[in-house]
């Protein structure tokens, strides 16, 4: 990897913790009162908080955080990470096709995002009280 590319992949070792936090904490499981899947209720929050981080309103873009989450990346956090996004790849211009798994128990939706000038699949796994669990941005796989 080119020094120039592992600068525009690196977000602060700080922000990238936060993020990753959630996706480790444990999550005690509750009943679900809703006719949609667990699958289909994560893909749902996960567009919900994509779509108003791009337009600028992380408190929306963090109104389903979790108690780790809003601790570990509240909405002030969560604006200057999108700053910090948008300044190393650009605008977005688009995403991909959502991806489904579980991993530990949470839902987990991988979701590409075409900047300006790369890639980054962004991570968002839901608990089961379908709050957001986890946030994470990381280079596409391979």
């Amino acid at each position: 990897m080119t020094v120039k590319l592992q600068r525009a992949v690196r977000i602060s070792g700080a922000v990238l913790a936060a993020l990753a936090l959630g996706l480790c904490m444990p999550r005690q499981v509750a009943a679900q009162g809703t006719s949609a899947s667990p699958e289909a209720q994560c893909r749902t929050l996960s567009q919900q908080m994509l779509d108003a981080l791009t337009r600028g309103d992380s408190r929306a873009a963090s109104s389903a955080f979790d108690a780790d989450m809003r601790s570990a990346l509240p909405p002030d956090k969560l604006a200057e990470l999108w700053r910090q996004v948008q300044q190393n790849y650009g605008n977005l211009k688009a995403r991909g096709t959502v991806q489904s798994l579980q991993v530990n128990g949470l839902d987990v939706v991988i979701i590409p995002m075409r900047f300006s000038r790369t890639t980054l699949d962004a991570q968002v796994a839901c608990n089961p009280q379908q709050q957001i669990a986890g946030f994470f941005l990381r280079p596409v796989s391979a």
